[in-house]
């Protein structure tokens, strides 16, 4: 092999390795993130009921909603997550449940990635305390990425439930 067709492998090598690498970070897809949360970031699974509570049609499964800049959970946010308890215990089928940390574009994309990490941890701590397998959720953050509404931001600082079968 002469020089010119090692500098194109190693060119080629180089440019697979960085954009596998851009693709995971645009994706979320296999996270570099570590410590204590990085087994709960997922993907998507294909079995996931992609509708989640946001849509309001999985009777007995609610999203929760918080205070600007809070991560604190309300008594509201606390009743609403027992009535979500019940609903996980009696749906054997459900393997697991992505809580979706979201908020309001009032911050820098970073704060927010941070923010509704700290949202979804917030609600999973909560489920955890009231006799649910710390195994039966992931978390994921969304940021300001996917809003419910354009002109409501109250609307938008939230943990959506999404249940995988």
């Amino acid at each position: 092999m002469n020089f010119k067709n090692i500098f194109l492998c190693v060119l080629f090598s180089f440019c697979t390795i960085s954009c596998s690498s851009l693709w995971k970070k645009i994706t979320g897809k296999d996270s570099d993130i570590e410590g204590d949360m990085a087994g709960d970031i997922v993907s998507q699974d294909m079995d996931a009921d992609q509708r989640g509570s946001d849509t309001g049609d999985i009777s007995g499964l609610s999203s929760v909603f918080f205070a600007y800049d809070s991560s604190v959970l309300s008594e509201d946010t606390k009743d609403t997550l027992k009535e979500n308890v019940e609903w996980i215990k009696d749906n054997s089928r459900v393997s697991r449940v992505e809580l979706e940390g979201h908020c309001d574009p009032m911050g820098s994309e970073a704060y927010n990635i941070g923010l509704g990490l700290r949202r979804a941890q917030a609600v999973k701590t909560y489920l955890v305390s009231l006799g649910v397998s710390e195994d039966k959720f992931s978390i994921v953050s969304y940021g300001e990425e996917r809003p419910l509404s354009q002109t409501d931001n109250s609307k938008n600082r939230r943990v959506n439930f999404v249940p995988i079968y």
